[in-house]
């Protein structure tokens, strides 16, 4: 394997390195001690805190004139190409990622909000699914060119309707991603935009549709936090801890977000089956309980399939 003579130094002695990192600090400080740049990013923490955004000016101007997202981007990149002029090896202060064409910069988070600068390398795509988030998006279009449709969902069943449209220099969307699902098919020149996205304090869980039917494919939790506490359910159960069924059915009966109250519930079954059978029989007899039918149904099929299950339901549950 070749390996660059500047890279076989940087292994060598870290002190360019951090050298080089610092000047890329130095830019992005430089960057955001600009007076404009300072409001707008008030402005934002304000907005990720779940202030209005038209109480939001400067931030708001980004996604509705034709002038601000550019100045901003601009300013960002005069900055960075000076210190990559001089530390080619540098890397800039934010979170980044490339995959399968498409590249992201995360500008700023705060509270519910992110401000990203997004790119997508040219080329065709094809969807089967279309994808709804309980938050909000606006997206200024920077530069390229690309066809794309916007899905929209009407009511809880997943009444899909698409509609057509062109993304160029100057676009500007407001999406509700509840309802909204934006789709970029062909790309002739590198997509580049600029989002502004907020998700709910408490969101509601992700649905996927089928595009032909309509049908509800999958759900995934809306809230990062419980899909690490599902995670935690899964590995508990996978490492057959059957001293945690007991806590997993108390996860199940409680109040609290309907995903991880049903992982919990099928994780304390297959660990623990008289635990489970009793926490699934609570939950088919909550009848306010969101998840009172479906436990009733989970419940009749398993002792039609397992009739010996009502033993230890019985011994479980008394009468």
């Amino acid at each position: 394997m070749r390996i660059d003579p500047a890279l076989a130094a940087l292994r060598r002695d870290r002190g360019p390195q951090r050298l080089a990192q610092s000047a890329m600090v130095d830019a992005c400080d430089a960057w955001r001690a600009s007076a404009e740049i300072r409001q707008l990013l008030a402005e934002f923490e304000r907005y990720g805190d779940g202030a209005r955004l038209m109480a939001c000016p400067a931030l708001l101007a980004l996604f509705t004139d034709r002038g601000s997202a550019p100045r901003l981007v601009a300013a960002l990149v005069r900055q960075f190409c000076a210190a990559l002029t001089a530390e080619p090896l540098g890397h800039p202060p934010f979170r980044h990622g490339f995959d399968r064409g498409i590249a992201t910069l995360l500008l700023a988070r705060h509270g519910q909000a992110q401000l990203v600068l997004h790119a997508i390398e040219p080329g065709h795509a094809s969807f089967a699914v279309a994808s709804f988030s309980d938050g909000k998006r606006r997206e200024a279009v920077l530069a390229g060119e690309a066809r794309a449709r916007i899905v929209r969902r009407r009511g809880r069943f997943g009444l899909l309707a698409e509609r057509g449209i062109s993304l160029a220099p100057g676009v500007r969307l407001a999406l509700d991603l509840r309802e909204d699902a934006l789709q970029v098919l062909a790309i002739e020149r590198r997509l580049v935009s600029l989002r502004l996205q907020r998700c709910a304090r408490a969101p509601r869980p992700t649905c996927e549709y089928d595009l032909a039917s309509g049908a509800l494919l999958r759900q995934a939790a809306g809230d990062i936090r419980t899909s690490r506490q599902e995670m935690m359910l899964a590995v508990l159960g996978r490492m057959g801890r059957t001293e945690a069924a007991p806590v997993m059915a108390a996860i199940a009966r409680e109040p609290g977000d309907a995903s991880l109250r049903w992982q919990a519930l099928r994780e304390c079954l297959a660990l623990d089956t008289a635990t489970g059978l009793a926490a699934l029989g609570d939950l088919s007899r909550a009848s306010p309980d969101p998840l009172a039918a479906p436990a009733r149904m989970l419940r009749a099929r398993l002792l039609e399939a397992h009739p010996d299950l009502r033993a230890p339901e019985a011994e479980a549950c008394p009468a």
